[in-house]
Order: C-alpha cells, then sequence, then structure tokens
C-alpha cells in the first residue's frame, strides 16, 4: 500500500494525504488553494511558488533556474517540481494570490430589434369541466397558442403542471422558446424575461445580464478565469483534462462553479430572481466551450486537430449544473474551424453589417484568432501564441494588475514608466512588454535580429544614459528596466525571445491571410484589435516591433470585448443568432502550419 503524507497549507489553513506520486502543485488543485500555474506544470513559468514552513524538501535544479538565491535560502520552491516525501506545512504566497485586476467588459456593437430566443405570454385557460374531454396539456397549449406536435414538454415540468394550473386558478404566465417548453408561473410574469451573455475566455470570463424586455444591462461581472490554476493556455488544459483521472470533470466544476458564483452576485445586484433568468448564450474558444460543455478536447491536442463539434450547441441548464432557470438554455456559438472558435464568430457578428472593403480583425491573446475580411469574403486562421502577452514565462511577468508596468517610454533624458495603481513597479504586463522591447529597440540595445546588444557591441550614437541598461552576468545578457531600492525588473535575453516567438506567430498568421486573398497591408482599410490586450496596447509600438501590419496608425482601431458583445447580440435577437451560424458556415478556416511558406515567413516575422 502506497504511504501517505499530510500536508498542510497556510494561510488558508486546508490539509490533506498524498502519495509520494502527486507533487505540492497536485495538493494545492485539489485542496483548492489558489496557486498559480501558468504552465500546466510544465515547468515552464516558474509561477507555483511556496514556501516550505515545516519539513526538509530540498532545492532543485528548476527552483535555481526560477528563483533568487536568498528566496532558495529562506524556503522558497516551484510546487510543481517537487513530488510529496513527507508530511510538511507550507505556504502559497501571498504575492501570488490573485489581484485586482481591469478586465475589459465593453465591446464594438450595432443596434438590433429585441426579439429574443425566449418568450412569455400571459394566458388565461379555460378550466376544465364534464362536457369535454381535454387534458391540462391541451388545455395549456391551446390557450398559448402553441402547436402540441411541434413544441417540447419536458417530463418534470408535466409532472407538476397540474397542481401548477389549480393553484394558480387557470391563470398565469407560459414561458417557452420556438420548440420547447420552458416554465408555467402564477399571475402575469411577463415583464421579468431575463438572460445571460457570457465572455468565456482562456485568461478571463465576462457575463452580462440582460432584461430581455427592455434590452438593458442590468449588471456586469467580470473575473479571472478559474480554471487557470489548472494551466494557463488551453494546450495546457487539454494536456490536465487528459493526464489527470477525473481532469476533465474538474476543468468543468471548475468554470461552472465560477459562472453560478457570478450569476448570484449580478441577480443580487439586479434585485432579480435567478429562476427567471431563462437563457445564457456563452461565446469562448474551441477548447473553452468544450470544456463547458465536459466534452473532451482530446483529439484537439492530435493530428488533425478535430474538434467534437461546430454548430451551436444548446443544453438545458439543470444538465449542465447551471444556477438558472431549470428548464432554461445554455447556448454556445458556433466554432469556425479548429481554433477558431465561437469567441472569433460571435467577434464577426459584430461586423455583420459592414463586410465591405478590405479588413483584418486580431484578437490578440494565448491563443491568436484572426478574421480577413475582403470583398464580402471572410477567411480565418489561429495561431499559437502562447501566454507571453500574459506576463507568463516572462521572468518578470506579471497580470495587468496593481504595480504593473504598462507603459515604457523614452527620450533623451531616460527610459521613463508607468505603473498601474500608481503604485511600487513589482513586475511588466503584456502592454509594457512591447512597449519596453519597442523602447529598447530604439536605444539600440536590442537589435533587429533580437540579440540584446551589451559593452562595446552598442553602437556610439547611443545614449549614455542607455549604456547602462544593458547587462551581461554569467553568460545572460538583460536589460534593466527598473532598478531602485525596493525592486529591480529586468528583461532577459530569453525574455525577448518568447517575445519574438508570440509576435512572430500572430504576424506569420496575418501574413498568409493576407497572402492568401492577394493582398500586402498597404490594401487594408482598417486593422481592428479586440480584446483586453489588444485595447490596452499602444499603436505605434504594435507596429514598431511588427506585431501587427504597418498600416497609417488612424487605421488601427480598438473594438473592445466584441467577444461578449457578440454574444449579447445572439442573446437579444433571434435573427443575430441565425446570422451567427451562416457567418460560422462560411468563413474559410485556413491552416497555417500547412502552408509551404508558413516557416519561411514565420522565421522572417520573428525579426524586429
Amino acid at each position: 500500500m502506497t504511504e501517505k503524507y499530510k500536508v498542510q497549507f497556510s494561510p488558508q489553513n486546508k490539509s490533506g494525504f498524498f502519495s509520494s506520486g502527486q507533487t505540492f502543485l497536485d495538493a494545492a488543485q485539489h485542496l483548492g488553494i489558489p496557486l498559480p500555474a501558468l504552465c500546466g506544470g510544465s515547468e515552464l513559468c516558474g509561477k507555483c511558488k511556496i514556501e516550505i514552513i515545516k519539513g526538509n524538501i530540498l532545492p532543485n535544479e528548476s527552483d535555481r533556474e526560477w528563483l533568487h538565491p536568498e528566496d532558495i535560502e529562506r524556503g522558497m520552491r516551484l510546487a510543481c517540481t517537487h513530488f510529496i516525501t513527507e508530511s510538511c506545512t507550507v505556504r502559497a504566497l501571498e504575492e501570488e494570490v490573485e489581484a485586482a485586476t481591469e478586465i475589459l467588459t465593453a465591446g464594438k456593437s450595432h443596434a438590433v430589434e429585441l426579439d429574443p430566443f425566449v418568450y412569455k405570454k400571459f394566458i388565461k385557460i379555460p378550466k376544465p369541466s364534464m362536457a369535454e374531454n381535454p387534458s391540462d396539456l391541451e388545455l395549456l397549449l391551446d390557450a398559448a397558442g402553441l402547436n402540441a406536435n411541434q413544441i417540447i414538454v419536458p417530463g418534470n415540468f408535466l409532472s407538476n403542471l397540474p397542481q401548477k394550473l389549480r393553484e394558480a386558478d387557470f391563470c398565469g404566465t407560459i414561458t417557452f422558446d420556438e420548440n420547447h417548453i420552458i416554465d408555467f408561473e402564477a399571475g402575469d410574469t411577463s415583464k421579468s424575461l431575463f438572460g445571460v451573455a457570457v465572455d468565456l475566455g482562456t485568461t478571463t470570463v465576462v457575463c452580462k445580464l440582460v432584461d430581455l424586455i427592455s434590452g438593458k444591462v442590468l449588471a456586469t461581472n467580470s473575473r479571472m478565469n478559474a480554471q487557470r490554476f489548472y494551466g494557463e493556455d488551453v494546450i495546457s488544459r487539454i494536456s490536465y483534462s487528459i493526464d489527470h483521472e477525473g481532469g476533465l470533470l474538474v476543468l468543468q466544476k471548475a468554470i461552472v462553479d465560477q459562472l453560478n458564483e457570478m450569476l448570484s452576485e449580478m441577480v443580487q445586484e439586479a434585485a432579480i430572481d435567478a429562476n427567471s433568468v431563462y437563457e445564457m448564450v456563452v461565446a469562448g474558444n474551441t477548447v473553452m466551450e468544450h470544456l463547458l460543455l465536459g466534452v473532451s478536447p482530446h483529439y484537439l491536442a492530435e493530428l488533425p486537430y478535430v474538434p467534437a463539434f461546430k454548430k451551436s450547441f444548446s443544453v438545458r441548464a439543470s444538465e449542465m449544473g447551471i444556477n438558472i432557470n431549470a428548464q432554461g438554455n445554455i447556448c454556445t456559438f458556433p466554432i469556425i474551424g479548429r481554433y477558431v472558435g465561437g469567441d472569433t464568430c460571435s467577434l464577426l457578428l459584430t461586423f455583420s453589417d459592414n463586410l465591405k472593403g478590405s479588413w483584418l480583425a486580431v484578437d490578440i491573446g494565448t491563443n491568436g484568432e484572426m478574421v480577413l475580411a475582403h470583398n464580402g469574403k471572410l477567411t480565418s486562421c489561429s495561431t499559437a501564441a502562447g501566454p507571453a502577452f500574459e506576463g507568463a514565462h516572462i521572468s518578470c511577468g506579471m497580470r495587468a494588475t496593481s504595480g504593473a508596468v504598462s507603459r515604457v517610454n523614452v527620450d533623451q533624458t531616460g527610459l521613463h514608466i508607468q505603473v498601474i495603481g500608481e503604485s511600487k513597479p513589482t513586475g511588466v504586463c503584456g502592454s509594457g512588454l512591447i512597449d519596453a522591447i519597442g523602447s529598447f529597440r530604439q536605444l539600440g540595445l536590442i537589435s533587429e535580429t533580437g540579440r540584446i546588444v551589451v559593452g562595446d557591441e552598442i553602437g556610439e550614437e547611443t545614449e549614455e544614459f542607455a549604456r547602462d541598461l544593458a547587462k551581461a552576468q554569467d553568460n545572460e545578457r538583460y536589460l534593466i528596466l527598473v532598478e531602485n531600492e525596493d525592486k529591480k525588473i529586468t528583461l532577459t535575453q530569453r525574455d525577448v525571445r518568447e517575445i519574438q516567438l508570440a509576435k512572430g506567430a500572430i504576424a506569420a498568421g496575418i501574413e498568409i491571410l493576407l497572402k492568401n486573398a492577394g493582398l500586402t497591408a498597404v490594401d487594408l482599410d482598417a486593422v481592428y484589435l479586440a480584446g483586453a490586450f489588444g485595447q490596452f496596447i499602444r499603436r505605434d509600438m504594435a507596429v514598431a516591433i511588427g506585431l501587427v501590419p504597418n498600416v497609417p496608425l488612424e487605421k488601427i482601431h480598438f473594438i473592445g470585448n466584441a467577444a461578449c458583445a457578440g454574444a449579447e447580440l445572439a442573446l437579444v435577437s433571434k435573427e443575430e443568432r441565425m446570422k451567427a451560424e451562416k457567418m460560422a458556415e462560411s468563413t474559410e478556416y485556413i491552416e497555417i502550419s500547412t502552408d509551404p511558406d508558413f516557416q519561411d515567413i514565420f522565421a522572417e516575422k520573428m525579426m524586429f
């Protein structure tokens, strides 16, 4: 019998018994300890830090690679790299617990006529008599004007119907969609009809509670995705679902629980009953929609990368365990192809009235998704940019939270930074990384190939102050972004390479879309940047490092959280939902890895 050891986590005061084949990260995830695992436990991010309070866990090579010597000395270790070999007490470091993050909730949209998928109708039902021979269900459907041969009646609805009708004195409100009865309530509740639009992102989740009678947004809630503790990007989460017994259910439960918590907060804020919420429309990337529905994404990680479904999928809330009306709909957006998912389809829906000319829309994230419109034809592709733009795999990287360097400027007097929250700098987030790379390029401290230039390699024209910013120590080159008595924030050569890989992947995808359409950047009427990261980067720096095409800056537009905006359109309008399905079917998907020029284009786009 395998021996088990007790692991106690402080300050959460949670403990459990674990075998020697499990890591401290496994223990934290099992106990629900919010310990970051941006790389899914593959020893690539250095974020899952714990401190050994009681026990003798010796440091290993990964600790020495990612952690400062003084931190190792005081007992800091990486949770994913150490197996549990004795009973001990550890501390989940406070600085690694989630901080408040500004999450983008608004996005580009257009006006539509209110015509939701779900309806309510107040009806007065003729009471049964001995003179005729109807059933309760027939009386209800006749009064509502519904065809008994075209409507689906759930068994649990029918079992309660006789009592409900009589308690309501045969007078109440029926809720239904095109082919399904949802509920019957006593009295006139026809003005109480609500739905939720969801942007289910890999990194963040945004929910909007909408009044389906007026179209007004009653409450908005946003959070970091609860699944991030099992992996930062979709590949890490696929791996978790495959490699861990019950991993798929763990990931599904994490997001369902989170949606329920967010929903509870919103209905409280709006002072409504959650039972009056009858639909939830979800726009997520391909993997996120699979995980939400509890469908294995296994074969999205193996050639030829096949999703389990592509069309929009509708499930009853009671089957999902989501706390809206039990017979309400949980509806996902259609998937365009492989890793171009429902979030991109949702983005396209916001452009359904603007398909003329030539324009490019790019959602820059861990999985970069992009669409090119040219003379009414839509083509799409995705690229595995990785989580570098989120601050993962970067030595001093962090999310866009308080303390993150978010802006970097350079002039003759020196390097100037802006920090979120006007607090002391503790790291650098995605927008700051792009600014920093661009600024160091301007100073001549990063070459076109991405090599950090130090010592005698620095050109004579370089400003004197800049020469002290480029260092080499123990065969490792790095650039100093912040240095004071409290903190030293640097960009290492490996950090620069991570950004090169990420931006090269995005830029290569864009180039292949343009090439296949016979276009170049000069032919574009507009470039639209979607998502939180796209919203906060500087146009000039994005162009300067080659992340987006070299077009006049006035052609670059920020469209915010287009995925959530599209989900809202589909929630309030049946016509918009049908448009989304058609747009997904008509959008051509291009697999860029099979393009014969991909490797050459990718290598070229890695250059600064």
